[in-house]
C-alpha cells in the first residue's frame, strides 16, 4: 500500500467513513444537544460521502500535498463543494430523497451547500493532508501484504453489501411513506421486518421524502 495505491485509498474510504461518521455525530450533539445517527448505511457507522471525500481528496490533492495550507485550504473548499452538491443531486435522484438540506444557512445554493459548510471541507483538506493523512499512510504501509490484501477484499465485499441493503431498505422505505404500498414480495416482506419505519428514522433522522 505504498503511496497513493489502490489498497491504501480502500483503507483511507473506511478510516475516512468512519471518523467523519463519528466527528459529526459529536458535532450535532454539541450544536443541537442531541445524539442523532450520521450514518449513510444501515450496517455500522460509516457515512459513506466522508469516506468517498476522504478518498477523492488524497487522489486528487496528494501531488500538491507539500503545497502551502492556504493554497490546499482554496482547493479543498471548491473541490469539497462541489462534491457534495454533486452528491446531493445524486442522492435525490436515485433514492427520492434529500439527505441534508441547508436551506436555512446563509449563503446556500439550493440548500445542497453553504459557504460555511465549504470552508469546513478546506480546513478538513489542510488537517487531511497535513497531519492525518501522513499518520495513517504510515499505519497501513505497516500492515503485513497478505493481511492487508485479504483485509481490504473483506471491507469491499462487506461496504458492497451494507450499501445495497441500505438502498433497498431507503427505496422501500420511501414506498412505504409516499404510496403506502403493502409487502407483496418475499424481499419486501423482509425489508419491511428488519427495516421498518421506526429504524429507518432512526439511521436517517434528516432524511426528507421528495414526492
Amino acid at each position: 500500500a505504498v503511496g497513493c495505491s489502490f489498497y491504501k485509498l480502500v483503507c483511507l474510504f473506511f478510516l475516512g467513513a468512519f471518523l467523519g461518521d463519528i466527528t459529526e455525530t459529536i458535532f450535532c450533539l454539541i450544536t443541537a444537544g442531541k445524539l442523532m445517527s450520521r450514518s449513510s448505511v444501515v450496517y455500522g457507522p460509516f457515512s459513506i460521502v466522508w469516506g468517498l471525500g476522504c478518498v477523492l481528496l488524497t487522489a486528487i490533492l496528494y501531488q500538491y500535498r507539500t503545497r502551502s495550507d492556504s493554497y490546499i485550504f482554496v482547493f479543498g473548499t471548491i473541490l469539497g463543494g462541489a462534491y457534495e452538491y454533486i452528491c446531493s443531486v445524486f442522492t435525490e435522484i436515485v433514492f427520492g430523497t434529500v439527505f441534508w438540506d441547508y436551506s436555512h444557512i446563509p449563503f446556500n445554493l439550493g440548500g445542497r451547500i453553504n459557504l460555511l459548510y465549504c470552508f469546513f471541507w478546506g480546513i478538513a483538506a489542510v488537517v487531511w493532508l497535513k497531519i492525518l493523512y501522513p499518520l495513517f499512510s504510515g499505519w497501513i504501509e505497516k500492515i503485513p501484504k497478505k493481511i492487508g490484501v485479504t483485509l481490504t477484499w473483506v471491507m469491499i465485499v462487506f461496504m458492497i453489501f451494507d450499501m445495497i441493503m441500505s438502498g433497498l431498505a431507503m427505496a422501500r422505505y420511501s414506498i412505504r411513506q409516499t404510496e403506502g404500498v403493502k409487502a407483496s414480495t418475499g424481499l419486501e416482506y423482509f425489508l419491511d421486518e428488519h427495516f421498518p419505519d421506526e429504524r429507518m428514522e432512526r439511521i436517517y433522522p434528516n432524511a426528507i421524502i421528495v414526492e
